[in-house]
């Protein structure tokens, strides 16, 4: 099935219309909220094709597809390929629709300012807007790897992020907490700003230091020490912990209830036993005869 919007020529399988459709009518509303946030006042047009799997993802791609795929902006084919399957809940599809927007409201940075920005930076201005923390279903705690100084480098996923997922995931979440922490810091128009500059033509490094007075270097020192404290840490695991003693007393409510049905019977034939000795000994008195004369 087809259709089109005002930037979209759109094509999705009849068998996944049913999810597709309500999710491309929010795509103009999404991309007049996103190119506001991003600071630019007009976004290209192309075309938005979804796909039911990723084997037919792949079929469109030349290069091989790794099996944290669920989406692609190609700017250069003018497309966005989104792949229904991949994503489990219509919530989690609609997240990868809002991430996939940002790339291509981006492109109004132009030609020289995208390549400036490294692979981490694309993903991380993504997961900001929208706040998906979650990669194929895999959440990533960065405090502990931060605590045990195992964090990766922003610089490691300066051109991708490699086929294995749990990198991948850490990798994206690592981007998140970045951009997260600036807007924290510097305020909603962070990326506005960065991208204005980038549209001079200055060199994403440089944008930060002209932005914000601190180097790229600067800005993930203080953000690896944040993540690393022990504060940071105790956040993250402070949900876990109750998830885990729920669990530990889920587990162990039967047996606690059966220890105690035992000892109520053991306790119940022990005060039997007690009282028939009372009885035949004749003892007790007439109100309640289990009290001694």
């Amino acid at each position: 099935m087809q259709g089109q919007t005002e930037h979209f020529h759109w094509q999705a399988p009849r068998a996944s219309i049913a999810r597709t459709r309500p999710l491309t009518e929010t795509v103009e509303k999404e991309l007049v909220a996103i190119q506001k946030w991003l600071g630019f006042d007009s976004a290209e047009h192309g075309q938005l094709i979804w796909l039911e799997n990723k084997e037919e993802l792949q079929a469109l791609l030349d290069f091989p597809v790794p099996s944290w795929f669920a989406a692609v902006t190609q700017p250069q084919q003018n497309r966005i390929l989104m792949v229904v399957g991949a994503s489990a809940g219509q919530e989690q599809l609609h997240k990868t629709l809002r991430h996939e927007l940002v790339h291509w409201g981006m492109q109004s940075v132009g030609e020289q300012g995208w390549a400036a920005l490294p692979a981490w930076a694309h993903e991380g201005i993504a997961e900001l807007w929208a706040g998906q923390r979650q990669l194929s279903g895999m959440e990533v705690s960065l405090a502990w790897p931060a605590f045990r100084n195992e964090l990766p480098h922003l610089g490691d996923f300066a051109t991708g992020f490699g086929r294995e997922p749990y990198r991948a995931a850490q990798g994206y979440a690592l981007a998140h907490a970045f951009f997260s922490r600036l807007q924290r810091k510097y305020g909603k128009d962070i990326v506005a700003q960065l991208l204005a500059e980038l549209q001079k033509g200055t060199r994403f490094d440089r944008a930060l230091i002209q932005v914000t007075g601190l180097s790229l270097v600067e800005h993930e020192n203080q953000l690896r020490e944040e993540l690393g404290s022990l504060s940071r840490l105790l956040a993250d695991f402070y949900p876990q912990f109750f998830l885990v003693i729920t669990l530990l007393l889920l587990v162990g409510f039967p047996f606690a209830m059966r220890r105690r049905k035992l000892r109520h019977q053991a306790f119940a034939e022990k005060w039997a036993q007690e009282g028939e000795f009372l009885h035949l000994k004749g003892e007790g008195t007439e109100d309640n005869p289990h009290l001694s004369k």
